[in-house]
């Protein structure tokens, strides 16, 4: 088969198939008054004569085969079983690496410049790991949490110490490095785990479920949560999950004239009559409308000025 070819549907790889056996034994199938069996494992071809709705391709196969006594007969896989081990057989697999048809049969779609290997516990970035490391060790808070550890208490103020530990020196919840209470430092770590192209911003439960293995700090499901909410690509590429809003409620309609009205300041005209404004206002039920020509300073105009034109002109 063609590059071209290898891109076919099913379908028509399967009639197309037909089409070169037809093609190699032409002179004894054509001679031949025996209505000709074909065998086939693809059951949408049993009505290729009789479909009305043909592409050009197609068209120009049926054409070759109107001139042979044939039908099409379905058999399944378990039936076709000789047939399959015969298409199967490791030596009609292309080995020829230079065939345009090899090349595209497996194609790395995670390649080395577009993914960062690192080990995970690092963090990808090894500057934020060693970050988290020192301030473990330095940190206050940390500081007075391995001390309850070691004097056997199970709760510090709201930290329950039941699975927490010590290991050189550094704090641990199980087998996970405690991540210090500084929010800039957590934002960081999770930016590195949920912005590379590898994981390519995967969704609040699955970075939860990548960060946990290896860090921890309270609340994290919340903070995780804050920063994909806040995430502009996220936003931008990915389609709401959330319940469907309720339907839309229309605005009160107005009772009498000029009870809602709309307005807006033309600004920047030249100056007639030593006016360089227009202040529109219109009726938002019989759409009735003012235009107020006013002076607009340097500054924009008070509330005390246009409450003035209001009364003078409408009120």
């Amino acid at each position: 088969m063609s590059s071209a070819e290898c891109n076919y549907k099913i379908y028509n790889k399967e009639l197309l198939i037909i089409i070169w056996a037809f093609e190699h034994w032409r002179l004894e199938l054509k001679l031949t008054d025996i209505s000709i069996k074909i065998f086939i494992d693809h059951q949408a071809l049993i009505s290729l004569m009789k479909d009305k709705e043909l592409s050009r391709r197609q068209m120009r196969w049926v054409q070759k085969l109107a001139d042979f006594n044939f039908r099409i007969m379905y058999w399944s896989d378990k039936q076709n079983i000789k047939i399959d081990a015969l298409t199967c057989q490791a030596d009609v697999v292309l080995r020829d690496s230079e065939d345009e048809r090899v090349c595209y049969q497996w194609i790395t779609i995670l390649t080395s410049n577009r993914i960062k290997i690192a080990d995970l516990k690092k963090n990808i970035s090894e500057s934020i790991y060693k970050q988290i490391l020192e301030t473990n060790k330095i940190d206050e808070n940390c500081t007075l949490l391995r001390e309850a550890i070691a004097r056997n208490e199970t709760q510090y103020e709201d930290i329950k110490l039941k699975n927490c530990q010590t290991q050189n020196e550094i704090l641990y919840h199980d087998s996970q490095l405690w991540v210090l209470f500084n929010e800039l430092l957590q934002m960081n770590l999770i930016r590195e785990m949920h912005d590379q192209s590898s994981v390519d911003h995967s969704d609040i439960l699955r970075t939860v479920k990548v960060i946990k293995r290896n860090y921890y700090w309270s609340f994290m499901r919340k903070t995780i949560d804050r920063y994909i909410q806040n995430c502009y690509i996220c936003q931008r590429s990915k389609t709401s999950r959330d319940k469907s809003n309720d339907l839309l409620q229309s605005l009160s309609i107005s009772e009498q004239r000029w009870q809602d009205i709309a307005m807006n300041f033309i600004i920047n005209l030249f100056d007639s009559s030593e006016y360089n404004a227009i202040l529109t206002i219109i009726c938002k039920l019989l759409k009735e409308r003012h235009y107020i020509s006013c002076i607009t300073d340097d500054e924009d105009i008070t509330v005390e000025k246009t409450a003035e034109m209001l009364i003078q002109w409408v009120y």
